[in-house]
């Protein structure tokens, strides 16, 4: 079983997701809702979210990854479920993000379509090559 675990991170590319998550960082730096003095707080919430999820990603010895450390493929699996689980809020359409972050869930904020993109391209069957 623990072989098997450690299979299926032998294929893990932390710098394609570290990439892609800059790229997403930007992204949201770049919508016009982030832009200073009235940033709108849900995209603060979820940038947050995002920018510390990545410093849990670089945190990470990709070595003693690939050489089966338990500890450390929990960490990626905390940074793949968290992910997971922006992508859920930036797709939410029920408004419970919106309450969440103190927004109004009759008028939910409009992340675009790049990052939505981008979220999209850190999906679970993205994250290797």
């Amino acid at each position: 079983m623990a072989a098997e675990g450690q299979e299926d991170m032998l294929d893990f590319n932390a710098q394609k997701m570290d990439d892609q998550m800059g790229e997403l960082l930007d992204s949201f730096e770049n919508h016009p809702l982030m832009q200073p003095p009235d940033t709108h707080p849900t995209l603060f919430f979820i940038f947050d979210f995002i920018r510390n999820t990545r410093k849990e990603l670089r945190a990470i010895d990709i070595q003693k990854l690939r050489e089966g450390d338990a500890e450390a493929k929990k960490q990626i699996v905390d940074v793949i479920g968290r992910n997971g689980f922006t992508s859920a809020l930036i797709n939410d359409t029920s408004g419970r993000l919106a309450i969440m972050t103190g927004g109004d869930p009759g008028n939910p904020v409009d992340f675009g379509p790049d990052i939505k993109e981008k979220i999209r391209a850190l999906g679970p069957e993205k994250r290797s090559s």
